[in-house]
């Protein structure tokens, strides 16, 4: 029995010698191998042709010249990566000059590939590059063409290319336009992904981008890239998102001299106030505060867009209709279309600033080219419109641009239970010299006109005409009602003047003593009909005509109103039907509404 456990324990013992003598032989082996793995790889796998590589890549892709500076890095663990420290692409020819420079490139690279001496570079990183894209004088762009970008002519290649999937961190985008007086853009901090795994691939890029203090986030998805770039037509999908925008598009489009587009478009920002003021670089008090969106479906020819089932919405407004544009060479760019708003509320709109200043007139200039820029035939429509106290529904109007010719046509609208039209013209000189309106008001409730104009004391109200027609040869921001001349005109029938009472009035004046037209309030003159006809200039209205007839009196005034400082100068004649005596003849002076009733016999001989 004793002899039975020592056997045992022996075999037991011999086992366990024999498995760690196994386990460290493993090891060594093991460590042996990655020894020689990091030794002789290095050895076998040429940095110098995978440099050369790097450099073949990048001259097929920009058609310039590449040179990579600095020694290459192959690391083997835990993947085979290659690393170039730095690299310029220059463009070919006498004049040379540099169109890219990147910070660092890496790429994966197959090892067995490179044992064979293929050397194959997969995924590959940019760091830190920037990229120079220059329009000259004459038109010409720095880059050259490259053997892949063949022309609409020629038949798309179908071999691989050598795209992969490449990444780029930290890049730059340089603008510079000489033909638009040294216009530049420079966009920062360029991160993302482009994947292009074949000519007859789908070609898709996800870029964000630090412009003006925003993040702004890029992607692209083409089909047919090759046919794109070719100037062919290609299905494509395109957005931009932001916290100030958000774009997209997705239809066909291609990249020809004339470019053409066809599909779903999609715009929006929650506030075009701020969105305006970010692209400007800096505030912006003149457009609403509300969202801004555009939903249609658009489609571009020559030199012209087309947006159709337009939804389009701005400071609360919204409206649907066509839009169509026109750029022809040579020629004024012309807009023309129609839009169905259902509510227009320019009381948000603060005017622009545009007055000239000795230092800097920018602005100014900026605004009289936008004038004379466009040519533009608009008709418009709105359920309802807030212009200050004018409420305004079932507004039918139309837009005409023409150089510096512009007018606002109010066919039909209806105000205060009437129908309003009306037409507004700028002058011909310039924005700075002014314009006209002229407007009609027919058939509407007076009473509730002046009491939402917020006019006070004795004012007559019915049922009548308007007729205004008045201009200016001031800036219209500069304006005031001293610069102001014209001619209105203003009937009524069966209507009254509130806070006048002919009876009391009568009385005294018969009395022969000055007294204030408040002495007169309590009552109400019912008249027949009501005329009036005034003019305007310098700062002074001037009352040729009002008359009203009532059934038992009628009352005529005449004189003038310096509404500069509020006075009035009146002369007026009340008679009284049925009686053989004189009229009484008065005079007004003061101010509106606390007017001073001087009878003629109390006044000077």
């Amino acid at each position: 029995m004793t002899r039975q456990i020592l056997q045992k324990l022996r075999a037991s013992s011999l086992r366990s010698r024999l498995r760690r003598r196994y386990f460290v032989w493993s090891a060594a082996i093991g460590v042996g191998l990655a020894i020689g793995y990091n030794v002789a790889l290095p050895l076998l796998v040429s940095t110098t042709g995978a440099r050369a590589t790097m450099e073949r890549m990048l001259d097929a892709w920009s058609g310039g010249k590449s040179r990579i500076s600095g020694e290459p890095e192959i690391r083997f663990w835990p993947e085979p990566m290659l690393t170039l420290p730095s690299a310029t692409i220059e463009s070919q020819g006498p004049d040379s000059r540099e169109l890219a420079s990147i910070g660092r490139i890496t790429a994966s690279f197959s090892l067995l590939s490179a044992l064979r001496g293929e050397h194959t570079l997969d995924d590959i990183r940019f760091v830190n590059p920037v990229i120079t894209i220059e329009r000259a004088a004459d038109g010409t762009i720095n880059w050259q063409r490259p053997h892949w970008l063949v022309p609409p002519e020629t038949a798309i290649p179908e071999e691989d290319s050598p795209f992969g999937d490449i990444a780029i961190e930290n890049g730059r985008l340089r603008v510079i336009d000489r033909m638009a007086g040294d216009n530049s853009v420079d966009i920062p901090g360029i991160s993302g992904t482009v994947k292009w795994p074949s000519f007859a691939g789908r070609l898709s890029a996800q870029v964000s981008a630090n412009v003006g203090g925003e993040e702004i986030a890029w992607a692209f998805v083409c089909e047919e890239p090759l046919a794109l770039f070719a100037r062919r037509n290609s299905p494509l999908k395109t957005s931009l998102t932001s916290s100030l925008l958000t774009f997209s598009f997705e239809g066909t489009g291609n990249l020809s001299m004339q470019p053409f587009a066809s599909g779903h478009l999609q715009m929006s920002a929650p506030s075009l106030a701020t969105l305006v003021a970010w692209y400007r670089g800096g505030s912006e008090t003149t457009l609403p505060a509300g969202a801004f969106s555009i939903d249609a479906k658009v489609t571009t020819a020559e030199k012209a867009l087309k947006l159709e089932e337009l939804q389009l919405a701005m400071g609360g407004a919204g409206a649907t209709g066509v839009l169509d544009i026109a750029l022809p060479a040579g020629q004024t760019p012309r807009i023309e279309g129609t839009l169905a708003f259902d509510r227009i509320d320019l009381n948000g709109l603060r005017p622009p600033t545009l007055e000239r200043t000795d230092g800097d007139d920018r602005v100014w200039r900026m605004a009289q080219a936008l004038a004379g820029a466009w040519r533009a035939d608009l008709r418009l429509s709105s359920q309802e419109v807030l212009v200050g106290p004018l409420h305004l529904t079932d507004v039918a109007a139309g837009v005409m641009i023409d150089g510096s010719r512009a007018s606002l046509d109010i066919g039909d609208s209806t105000y205060a239970n009437g129908s309003l039209s009306g037409r507004a013209v700028l002058s011909d000189k310039g924005l700075e010299h002014g314009g006209r309106l002229q407007m009609s008001l027919k058939d509407a409730d007076f009473a509730a006109v002046l009491d939402g104009f917020g006019l006070k004391g004795p004012v007559p109200g019915g049922r009548g005409i308007l007729n205004i027609d008045i201009a200016t040869d001031h800036a219209f921001w500069a304006t005031s009602l001293a610069d102001v001349s014209g001619r209105l005109t203003y009937s009524l029938t069966n209507g009254s003047l509130a806070g006048f009472d002919v009876n009391a009035f009568t009385d005294l004046v018969r009395k022969g003593e000055f007294f204030s037209l408040s002495q007169a309030s309590e009552g109400t003159f019912d008249f027949q009909t009501a005329e009036f006809e005034a003019s305007f200039q310098a700062g002074t209205a001037r009352l040729d005509r009002a008359d009203f007839a009532g059934s038992s009196s009628k009352m005529s005034v005449t004189g003038i109103i310096p509404y500069r400082n509020g006075s009035l100068a009146l002369a007026g004649a009340l008679e009284t039907a049925g009686t053989a005596s004189e009229p009484l003849r008065f005079f007004v002076g003061g101010s509106w509404p606390n007017a001073v009733i001087s009878p003629l016999s109390v006044l000077p001989k």
